[in-house]
């Protein structure tokens, strides 16, 4: 237990090193409070800046000489760092539900029996790392286990000055080239703590939902500050009646805005990985995983952490206005398109449960906006003709993904008997089609049609403007869909969702409404989420504009 946490002291103080070197005029004062800082940045899931800071770092020694002395004087913070974070003290029993599940930066100190898993992930996630490095470079494996070495010893005992005086020396003559990788190597090491530490905050959740009674268990986690947990205490603490919460929960609206950050340099295809690998640490959690899959899954990891370290982990070329909107469309993609409807799923469940009320499908307290291809007054390159292009490139996006949605629902609803009147009448009033019994795959058919033609036009807009990005037709995503070319494409929110409506409310009424609390709901949600175009675009533009754009029309 020593040896892990030990280990974890080392991963943690390298930020510190690391943005010391890169950022000495913002250098906090005492070692401690670089700890802090740095051990923040450590834990947040997302937050991979440290990457950024340690290529940077290395990538910006003019010579050999300048290089050694700022190694010589970051590995002197390095050691007080380590010194600091050896005066925490081991944890202990009986922390509350919230702080359990609070980031391991906020949390009061490392508890020895709830903290073991986590840290034996990062020692195991630590050791794949090192047998990557060692065999891609001897010599930066020998460098980053013996500042690992060092800095251990220097933690378990701060008053003895050898180790301290053995990582100067090291750091002194290190070179440049040498610097950069064992920069990276620690790079790594912090972000494979962030990734495992993601899966064990869920791991805590789950344990501390198993071990309370069962008036506590529900949908959502028993967290103070949660949705479950703030209508528990109205409920039993303020004596709120459930009618009041449920009316106020309908009428929440939180908006979240995405923007690219002008110093984002972190690559989509490297915060995949680091996602992957959380995945991979739940998987290798199952208690009935056979000794295969266990072998195959450790396989994967090895096969990531290698792939990461022969990556760049940064970007070398800025992005274009398309290719942050592009990621931001990859964010609602690989992750917010599956999430909400999931969340959403559960704050409906934990409504019956808590309030005795179902949250209507069409609810969303959740919206989302974004401000990539609209900040006009704020970058050069945003142009109205950018700005054109990147709504045309949401809306294909949207189109896809609901096409895609679609057809996995067309292939569930193979249901021919027991329709309501609505839907019976829609189904009537669609007159091509092979499915003349089972009316929901008849209606559900006509959408896909009509989405396939969505993408056509999308994709015919695109190639219209300049520097347009390369798309993939419908046929090649989704098989040919015979008829689009006879239908009128999607063009409002509610073209989709009058019928997915229609759908909902014909199952609920026939005895299927298991069904309707299925992929019906989840896309329900997402139409009145995400819409035609995933996110509405708040355009931003100069003020002067706006003051010729009024005047031009009170003058006409």
């Amino acid at each position: 237990m020593t040896k892990m946490r030990l280990n974890l002291s080392i991963i943690l103080a390298i930020p510190a090193w690391l943005t010391a070197s890169a950022h000495p005029s913002s250098t906090p004062s005492t070692p401690l409070a670089s700890l802090a800082s740095a051990t923040k940045r450590a834990f947040l899931p997302n937050d991979l800046s440290t990457s950024k800071t340690a290529l940077t770092c290395g990538e910006d020694y003019g010579n050999a000489d300048d290089g050694v002395d700022k190694l010589a004087q970051v590995a002197t913070r390095l050691a007080s760092s380590i010194n600091a974070i050896a005066d925490i003290p081991s944890g202990g029993d009986g922390a509350v539900i919230a702080e359990m599940s609070a980031p391991l930066s906020q949390a009061a100190d490392i508890d020895a029996v709830n903290d073991a898993p986590l840290l034996a992930d990062i020692e195991m996630l630590s050791d794949m790392l090192a047998e990557v490095v060692k065999k891609e470079n001897p010599a930066v494996y020998d460098l980053y286990t013996t500042f690992r070495r060092l800095g251990m010893k220097r933690a378990a005992n701060p008053d003895d000055p050898t180790p301290f005086e053995e990582m100067k020396k090291l750091a002194y003559d290190i070179s440049p080239h040498d610097a950069l990788g064992v920069m990276k190597t620690f790079s790594i090491a912090l972000n494979l703590v962030n990734a495992a530490e993601v899966h064990h905050r869920m791991r805590l959740v789950r344990k501390n939902e198993h071990a309370d009674d069962t008036h506590h268990i529900g949908p959502l986690p028993m967290i103070e500050d949660s949705i479950r947990g703030t209508m528990e205490i109205l409920l039993e603490d303020d004596g709120v009646s459930p009618d009041s919460i449920f009316a106020e929960l309908m009428s929440q609206k939180c908006e979240i805005v995405l923007t690219a950050h002008p110093t984002e340099v972190n690559r989509k295809t490297i915060i995949r990985k680091y996602r992957n690998i959380s995945e991979l640490l739940a998987h290798l959690e199952r208690p009935d995983l056979h000794p295969f899959e266990r072998a195959e899954a450790l396989n994967n990891l090895r096969g990531i952490i290698a792939a990461i370290w022969g990556s760049d982990e940064i970007r070398r070329v800025k992005p274009t206005v398309q290719k942050e909107a592009a990621g931001g469309c990859a964010v609602i993609e690989s992750v917010l398109w599956d999430a909400v409807p999931s969340y959403l799923r559960k704050l409906d469940a934990q409504c019956r449960v808590t309030l005795g009320k179902k949250l209507p499908v069409d609810v969303t307290p959740v919206k989302f906006a974004s401000w990539i291809g609209g900040d006009r007054d704020g970058n050069p390159n945003c142009t109205p003709a950018v700005t054109q292009e990147v709504l045309a490139y949401q809306k294909l996006r949207a189109a896809k993904m609901f096409l895609n949605d679609l057809n996995f629902l067309y292939s569930e609803l193979a249901i021919s008997s027991r329709f309501s009147p609505e839907l019976e009448a829609l189904a009537a009033t669609i007159k091509k089609s092979d499915d003349a019994r089972e009316k929901y795959r008849r209606v559900i058919g006509h959408l896909r049609r009509r989405l396939v033609r969505t993408v056509k036009d999308c994709e015919a807009k695109l190639q219209s403007l300049a520097k347009s990005p390369e798309t993939l037709s419908a046929e090649a995503a989704f098989g040919a869909l015979e008829g689009w070319e006879d239908v009128e494409p999607i063009m409002k929110t509610d073209d989709l969702m009058a019928p997915l409506k229609v759908i909902y409310e014909s199952l609920v009424t026939t005895g299927f409404e298991l069904v309707a609390d299925g992929r019906v709901s989840d896309i329900i949600r997402r139409v009145a989420i995400f819409g035609l175009t995933l996110v509405p675009l708040d355009i931003r533009e100069e003020s002067t504009k706006h003051t010729l754009a009024l005047d031009a029309i009170t003058r006409h």
